[in-house]
């Protein structure tokens, strides 16, 4: 079981808490008032990604930020289970647990894709969807099953785990792993990443995730979401391609591409309160 504890200097270590859902513990960060925003951070990162927003948006929504499976300080799904499906069931279940329904989804990266598929399967769909540099469509068909047969292989692999867990304590492999996505970090994000590669099991969940990743059924459902849609795509984005936010909203009627210049993937926790300000405004839309 992974210990489920933040450190006290965590983000908003105050305002999160342990809830049993699904068959496993998630830690959960809640806070402010109003309607329920769901916001999901994407593959390789933990509820602190959101928290910046969050804070510009406590006064507006009750936010509501897990750690996904295996990430953070979440306990990991069963082995073999580690799929989209299966997390976005594990969420509709927390959120049935914590009573709530969740009118505004907003998603990073993986997180996005999360989002869309629990807005096709839950039976209280959000009103409206918020994705940021949203990773939605496969890899090319050469290089998928490589992809998940190496991060099995890696997911499984102690050595590798151990030594990309030690990087964590030197602050320049940090930042130049950050760099690489496009984003200029700041010295909150360089702590955060750092806690979180100094944990073996977070490196584990976050590779099984990796594995088990298969977007093809996605993407041949998402000409049946039936809700708004906002597409947010960091230009500067390295890690996914703005190409897929632009292909998406071909693909999706109800769809809105909002381009910005100059940020990176991580532009959500770059820029907080220009997201808080777009998450504002794509609620007032509706």
């Amino acid at each position: 079981m992974t210990q489920t504890k933040p450190p006290a200097d965590w983000p908003l270590a105050d305002y999160s808490e342990n809830c049993h859902a699904a068959g496993m513990d998630w830690r959960v960060t809640r806070i402010g008032t109003g309607p329920p925003l769901l916001l999901l951070h994407g593959t390789g990162a933990s509820s602190h990604s959101w928290v910046p927003v969050a804070l510009h948006l406590m006064d507006d929504f009750e936010c509501i930020i897990p750690d996904l499976p295996g990430h953070g300080f979440s306990d990991p799904l069963p082995k073999g289970t580690v799929t989209l499906p299966a997390i976005s069931r594990a969420l509709i279940v927390l959120m049935d647990t914590l009573g709530v329904a969740p009118v505004l989804i907003a998603g990073h990266s993986a997180g996005s894709a999360i989002a869309v598929q629990m807005a096709l399967d839950s039976v209280r769909p959000p009103k409206r969807i918020f994705s940021v540099n949203g990773a939605f469509l496969p890899f090319g068909s050469v290089a998928a099953p490589l992809f998940s047969k190496a991060a099995g292989w890696l997911s499984r692999a102690q050595f590798f785990q151990l030594a990309t867990a030690l990087h964590g304590y030197f602050r320049r492999p940090i930042r130049k792993l950050l760099e690489e996505t496009g984003s200029v970090p700041n010295k909150d994000m360089l702590y955060a990443y750092q806690t979180l590669l100094r944990r073996p099991q977070h490196i584990r969940g976050t590779l099984q995730m990796m594995a088990g990743w298969d977007l093809e059924p996605l993407k041949s459902a998402l000409a049946g979401l039936r809700l708004p849609i906002d597409l947010v795509a960091c230009l500067n984005d390295k890690t996914v391609s703005p190409w897929q936010s632009t292909r998406l909203s071909e693909l999706v009627s109800q769809s809105q591409l909002i381009e910005i210049p100059e940020l990176g993937h991580l532009g959500h926790e770059e820029a907080p309160e220009l997201f808080a300000r777009l998450i504002r405004e794509a609620f007032e839309s509706d």
